[in-house]
């Protein structure tokens, strides 16, 4: 049998053990950056071959609290991962990298004497390659999360805590009504505009109110955007009230402030006028 044909290769050539964790796997699943940034923890997501794996890690004490994996490789693959993944549960990340696909491959046997798979199958060599690239990636993943999780901190620090919201008032209040502005577009620009613009829309500030109340024009696509009231009116207030002051309302404006009465039609004019007791002459 060929070596591409070796991840295919009959049930009869893998054991039961190992069929048995393929059909039903405990560990597959996904990792998202986001999840992990809220947390504090670095996230190391991995690829080789068709197998794929996510290792939530705390960069304080390089302890492994969560893991996932995805393929699309067949059995082999599916039960080396879950193995993978179960046997690195609260372990550190230079334990879980001493593991070898070799030392997996014992544990899915059925009798120690009868290999559980193809000693020359490919996935052997894929498995121990993906394990070398969780080491090698971690420590570029760890310094991020430190970094991530300080800024958390300070988020914390500066929204939430008595002491924190004395400092942002006293700065926020030292500025200008044009510092301010200034501040706030720095961070539109920076955070919130690519993300706009990459969806062919935009955002306008039109002003500031002395309660802190941010006037905006959602222009291009945005303007007629569903959610432009509703998810995106949510991240662009987050990352405002988190980064330049965290007591900012963002307000945008309303479509039809801008339409003036000389601008509609007779029929719009009569039916702005209407009511119960005086009906048009031709509903008669």
């Amino acid at each position: 049998m060929s070596e591409e044909n070796l991840s295919q290769a009959p049930c009869n050539e893998m054991s039961q053990k190992l069929q048995e964790i393929a059909k039903a796997p405990k560990y597959r699943g996904a990792i998202f950056q986001i999840e992990a940034d809220e947390k504090g923890l670095a996230l190391v997501d991995v690829k080789e071959a068709s197998l794929k794996v996510y290792l939530m890690i705390d960069p304080e004490c390089d302890k492994i609290l969560e893991t996932r994996f995805f393929t699309y490789g067949g059995p082999i693959f599916t039960a080396l991962a879950d193995t993978f993944c179960k046997k690195i549960q609260m372990a550190t990340i230079d334990e879980a990298c001493a593991i070898t696909a070799e030392s997996l491959e014992l544990e899915l046997r059925d009798t120690p004497d009868v290999p559980a798979i193809a000693a020359t199958a490919p996935e052997i060599k894929q498995m121990n390659t993906l394990i070398k690239r969780v080491y090698d990636v971690y420590p570029e993943k760890k310094a991020t999360a430190i970094l991530v999780r300080e800024k958390m901190e300070r988020i914390k620090y500066r929204t939430q805590t008595a002491e924190g919201r004395a400092e942002a008032d006293a700065e926020w209040n030292a500025l200008t009504k044009v510092q301010k502005i200034e501040k706030i577009e720095a961070w539109l620009h920076q955070s919130v505009r690519g993300m706009l613009q990459g969806d062919g829309g935009d955002v306008e500030i039109l002003d500031l109110t002395e309660d802190n109340r941010l006037k905006i024009r959602y222009q291009g696509a945005c303007a007629g955007c569903g959610s432009a009231m509703g998810g995106t009116l949510f991240y662009i207030e987050d990352e405002l009230k988190n980064n330049v002051y965290y007591n900012l309302i963002v307000e945008p404006e309303d479509p039809l402030d801008n339409i003036q009465q000389n601008e509609m039609s007779d029929a719009d004019r009569n039916l702005a006028g209407l009511d119960d007791n005086n009906p048009p002459p031709s509903l008669f």
